[in-house]
């Protein structure tokens, strides 16, 4: 647990993402899971799958990509404020439950053996996406 995290003032979310890191240092060990670009680069290619499920334009996103980072760096808890309400807004949009969904993911994952995810990611490296 982050030593920031106190036991007991956690909300059920808090919990989760408690776990959710647990499993991260089991599949991917500390380093890959204490690294900030390393958690931001498997982020962006969620991000990438979710808007490729949902029928956005490969060229678009290219752009989107060159626009954003022609802007200044913002602060990593805003940008996560605006991920989760955008999500929130998605899954509104699309009939579902972004927290159903959240917690079928953690048990979807959970159930496979980190052997699984431990290979995946070193593909994932092997191919060129590792952070320093």
């Amino acid at each position: 647990m982050h030593p920031e995290h106190n036991s007991s003032s956690l909300s059920r979310r808090d919990e989760r993402q408690a776990e959710v890191h647990a499993w991260c240092v089991a599949a991917f060990g500390d380093h890959d899971a204490w690294s900030i670009p390393q958690r931001g680069l498997r982020l962006a290619e969620e991000v990438i799958e979710t808007a490729q499920v949902c029928g956005c334009d490969a060229a678009m996103l290219h752009r989107l990509i060159d626009h954003v980072y022609a802007k200044p760096v913002g602060k990593l808890d805003q940008e996560l404020g605006g991920l989760s309400v955008t999500l929130l807004a998605l899954a509104e949009a699309a009939g579902l439950s972004a927290d159903k969904a959240e917690m079928a993911e953690i048990e979807r994952v959970k159930a496979k053996p980190l052997e699984h995810f431990a290979t995946r990611n070193a593909a994932k490296k092997k191919a060129g996406f590792e952070t320093p």
